[in-house]
């Protein structure tokens, strides 16, 4: 074939024939090279989602059966990892209450907890209650309300609270459970620190290591986030909100950067997704 004599849908035949060849040879040395890639570079890469839509078009003047267009859109959506995060805290943070010694707004800090249902349970490092009797809790619109413990984990360092009422000066109290992931973390995967005493702190960071524990059937969740930003309680989330491990005194003195897997905060009746 003489190139030079080509027609022209012969010309546009070919040049997308060259465009698509090239189209597949640049994804295999991307994802090549993104596989070969550290965690920690990878990570920070925005996510590039491509959706091909193609539809039909019957030709006008022509059997919609014999002649028929088809048009292709192509879209990009660019999702980055700040804006993942952003998100997931938001949908965190009506789960999460601080903990007191009493209803007083001098009260001394305890730490953090996170809702379990809508009933009002609670879960929160043991080492932070150990010595109230009666800790207050403050949910997310600032009001205050007394617990009771209800069940102690000494293995993982957790315990569950109750509220001791659902109603304070005549208004219902509205709780929102977190969502709790027993999923197995990753190596490298991105994970979220919430704390903050009187403001909403966070600290992002990466799984760095995943250590099973001597005695128990749990697993400390190990990151790079420093430890001078996690408080007693503090949840870890991943970049869908859910919680997949809490800051207990286990986890701590396993690693002072770890944090109790989801999947070993709960009994195995009331763990969940």
């Amino acid at each position: 074939m003489d190139i030079e004599r080509l027609s022209k849908s012969q010309i546009v035949l070919l040049t997308l024939l060259v465009s698509f060849v090239t189209s597949i040879a640049t994804g295999i040395v991307t994802v090549s090279l993104m596989d070969q890639a550290p965690p920690a570079i990878a990570q920070t890469v925005n996510r590039v989602i491509e959706h091909t839509v193609e539809k039909l078009v019957p030709v006008a003047g022509q059997p919609a059966a014999s002649a028929q267009t088809i048009i292709t859109t192509e879209k990009t959506v660019v999702v980055k990892e700040s804006d993942l995060v952003a998100a997931a805290v938001e949908r965190a943070r009506p789960s999460l209450v601080h903990l007191y010694t009493s209803i007083s707004e001098n009260a001394t800090f305890l730490g953090i907890g996170i809702i379990l249902d809508e009933s009002g349970s609670i879960l929160v490092d043991l080492s932070s209650v150990s010595d109230v009797e009666q800790p207050v809790v403050a949910l997310p619109d600032g009001t205050r309300v007394r617990s009771f413990v209800t069940w102690r984990h000494k293995g993982v360092g957790t315990a569950t609270l109750r509220v001791a009422t659902t109603t304070v000066e005549g208004k219902e109290l509205s709780f929102t459970p977190a969502k709790l992931s027993v999923v197995r973390p990753t190596l490298g995967q991105s994970i979220v620190a919430l704390s903050g005493k009187n403001i909403p702190r966070i600290a992002d960071g990466l799984v760095t290591a995943l250590i099973p524990l001597a005695l128990e059937t749990g697993l400390v969740i190990d990151t790079n986030i420093s430890s001078d930003l996690v408080m007693p309680g503090s949840p870890l989330i991943n970049t869908e909100g859910a919680v997949i491990g809490l800051s207990t005194s286990v986890s701590r003195a396993t690693s002072q950067e770890g944090f109790m897997a989801a999947s070993s905060l709960l009994p195995e009746s009331e763990s969940g997704e």
